[in-house]
């Protein structure tokens, strides 16, 4: 189940794998920048015919300030949810 912030932008649910193109929402880049980032950093990338997905635990092991700064992203978009009812 997916949940949306007060923004209109969709949060991240919880997943074992992303596809690039959720990431590169969530980061705010754009699929062939995070793309890139993730290839030199050696992350382990999954495909399924044409689509590419990123464990999450790839990112948290490789790439520490993007995972950050993922978290802190969600934790913003989190927060100005329980704002919006207040």
């Amino acid at each position: 189940m997916k949940r949306r912030a007060d923004d209109g932008g969709e949060a991240l649910e919880v997943k074992a794998l992303y596809s690039v193109a959720e990431l590169a929402r969530a980061a705010g880049v754009t699929e062939q920048m995070l793309l890139r980032a993730l290839r030199l950093n050696g992350v382990e990338l999954v495909t399924a015919g044409r689509s590419i997905f990123v464990p999450l635990s790839e990112i948290e092991t490789r790439i520490p300030p993007l995972w950050r700064s993922i978290v802190r992203a969600e934790r913003v978009r989190a927060d100005a949810g329980r704002g919006a009812g207040t």
